[in-house]
């Protein structure tokens, strides 16, 4: 949490970037969509992993799939603060 005089400096710094850049609130609301891309092609290649890759592949397969979560849940947690973001710009 910031500081009342830190949250004011934070707004001010956010309103004077919209205004010098338009379309940086639609980029901002945006979770980027190569996370997702990524995490699928993680998730693709672990079965690839196990099959040709032995206990080492099962291994890479186990980390693939971990970091595909992880990718994805960053991806819905980006999406929710983006979603507050605009939610607090409607009021």
């Amino acid at each position: 949490m910031l500081k009342p005089e830190e949250q004011q400096v934070f707004t001010d710094l956010v309103t004077r970037l919209e205004t010098d850049d338009p379309g940086f609130r639609r980029r901002a609301a945006r979770p980027p969509q190569r996370w997702m891309v990524i995490a699928v092609l993680l998730w693709t290649i672990a079965p690839i992993c196990i099959i040709y890759g032995g206990w080492t592949g099962l291994i890479e397969a186990v980390l693939a799939g971990v970091y595909g979560t992880h990718l994805m849940q960053k991806r819905k947690r980006w999406a929710a603060v983006a979603q507050s973001l605009s939610a607090s710009d409607r009021r």
